[in-house]
């Protein structure tokens, strides 16, 4: 959406992937603003480096981003959350996973990407070599012993590889008690007043409009409508607590402790 109004448009950009979906169904509507503002979606890491650079004021990023963008800061509300298996971020390993000695890593991820580094040290002492790749998870695992696959790919080959399949959310919440936070928006300093209200009601018009945009976002990521409204609407949350807030704290403590983050820092935004 693009107001005529003579200010430069507020870029926000959000993550195109499934799982985002109702975090962005009323900035793909348009929903006013009382600025003008200009959507469009990207990879997850896509997002993130779109923030660091300033050349978006809001972004839907990996929660592992946020130590080491310092001009942004989380808004508290909403995320990408599990509570439970999840399907749409798995480890993928053809060797046992205490034999993992190469990580391919999907170019599109960053957390789920520490979350697997941080799983395969505390839970199974392997500490891989990290190198990149990009789905297809044959492909990936080519030259590496496990591979890290998010998003879609990972909903298409979950259950169907035929090797050694760990759900990170489900592993992390068994190891932890409490729930993951994939992706939250970063706001940067400077935003103007009224971007997190837009952002609350672009979900609220998801909420409002859910059994319209079911149908529309199965089509669009080629899954069923079944499982589109039984994974978007069970197994994910988009309302972050308390809880939610101290699973970010520990993710990015660990990480930190761990030497695969920036030190830690308080990320949220004040209310």
């Amino acid at each position: 959406m693009i107001m005529t109004d003579g200010r430069p448009p507020v870029e926000i950009v959000g993550v195109r992937f499934l799982n985002a979906r109702p975090l962005l169904a009323g900035l793909e509507a348009g929903v006013g603003a009382p600025f003008p503002y200009r959507f469009e979606t990207a990879e997850p890491s896509a997002c993130a480096d779109r923030l660091a650079s300033s050349d978006a004021l809001a972004a839907l990023v990996p929660v592992a981003a946020l130590p080491g963008i310092p001009e942004a800061t989380a808004l508290p509300s909403l995320g990408v959350v599990a509570r439970a298996e999840v399907r749409s971020v798995l480890l993928i390993a053809r060797t046992p996973l205490s034999r993992v000695r190469t990580l391919a890593a999907h170019t599109a991820s960053r957390t789920s990407v520490v979350l697997a580094r941080l799983m395969l040290a505390e839970r199974w002492g392997a500490r891989p070599r990290v190198v990149p790749g990009r789905p297809p998870v044959s492909a990936m695992l080519e030259g590496a012993d496990a591979a890290v696959l998010i998003g879609d790919p990972a909903l298409a080959a979950h259950g169907r590889t035929g090797l050694h399949e760990v759900d990170l959310a489900a592993a992390w919440v068994e190891w932890t008690g409490l729930p993951f936070v994939f992706a939250v928006w970063g706001i940067r300093t400077g935003a103007p007043e009224g971007l997190d209200g837009l952002l609350e009601r672009s979900y609220e018009c998801a909420v409002a409009h859910w059994s319209e945009l079911v149908p529309v976002w199965a089509r669009a990521h080629g899954v069923s409508e079944e499982e589109t409204r039984a994974y978007l609407g069970e197994t994910l949350a988009y309302r972050l607590g308390e809880r939610e807030r101290e699973a970010v704290h520990l993710f990015l403590r660990r990480g930190a402790a761990a030497g695969l983050l920036p030190p830690f820092r308080e990320v949220w935004r004040a209310a």
